[in-house]
């Protein structure tokens, strides 16, 4: 029973750790699954635990009455039966309360530094503030950052080409990105494409001949147009994936190229 018992409060203990990575990691650009059998959640659930834990200890030693008896704590965790419970039972309901009060702060904190971080782009500089979502830093073009002169604020139109299989083979669809959805576990479920075409994968270009690149698609006649305002392409059909950026600059570029060509 001690044992149980101290398994709980250790759970207990670290819960402000859990839900500041939550927080961190949960909303827009991620979906936090817990795995609290994995090392690496443990141990990243135990560094914020510990800071927070720390600072709470402090704030009660210098604005409160309370003095926190770390040797009692310690006993209850290691199920040593030689604590006096009743000295427990009588400081219970403080407990619950101060554990209240510190994973809200740890709520409000992880959702802080997330926005933080997410301002000054501290994720794209270091990889282990990554908000667990790679899909979103690749469909947004934020893995281009830092190191590549593209930043994603200039990035006008991301092409995405798919693979897909098919009873027919192969075919290859290839569309403007317009949205798409994460699986429970992180994974791609599915994306949204608009302007889309269509051509067999075995239909390629001879050596040598010109590609007349995705903004003039239409006079490919390899391609087909798909009707209907968005595509849908489910992740369990595709084979694989290109992403192409493609900046305003880029865009203006190429018909004014096109447009002194034809002249």
């Amino acid at each position: 029973m001690s044992l149980v018992f101290g398994s709980l409060l250790l759970f207990i203990l670290i819960s402000p750790g859990l839900l500041f990575r939550f927080s961190y990691l949960q909303g827009t650009y991620a979906k936090l699954t817990f795995k609290v059998s994995a090392v690496e959640e443990i141990f990243w659930a135990l560094v914020p635990a510990f800071f927070l834990q720390l600072l709470g200890i402090e704030l009660i030693v210098l604005l409160t009455s309370y003095h926190i008896r770390l040797d009692i704590v310690y006993q209850l965790i290691n199920g040593n039966g030689d604590v006096d419970f009743r000295l427990v039972e009588q400081n219970l309901v403080a407990f619950m309360a101060y554990m209240i009060v510190i994973n809200l702060v740890a709520i409000a904190l992880g959702v802080m530094v997330r926005e933080a971080v997410r301002k000054y782009k501290l994720d794209l500089r270091f990889r282990f503030l990554r908000l667990g979502n790679e899909w979103h830093y690749l469909f947004s073009g934020e893995i281009l950052y830092p190191g590549r002169k593209t930043a994603p604020e200039s990035i006008f139109m991301i092409q995405i080409d798919v693979v897909v299989n098919s009873s027919e083979g192969d075919i290859i669809y290839c569309g403007t990105l317009e949205d798409f959805y994460l699986s429970k576990d992180n994974g791609l479920d599915r994306i949204y494409l608009r302007n889309v075409y269509r051509r067999n994968l075995k239909d390629d270009l001879d050596l040598g001949q010109p590609n007349v690149g995705y903004l003039k698609r239409y006079e490919d006649e390899r391609y087909y147009a798909m009707p209907g305002d968005l595509f849908v392409v489910t992740y369990d059909k595709i084979v694989n994936i290109n992403v192409t950026y493609i900046t305003l600059e880029e865009t203006v570029r190429k018909f004014d190229w096109d447009e002194s060509g034809a002249e």
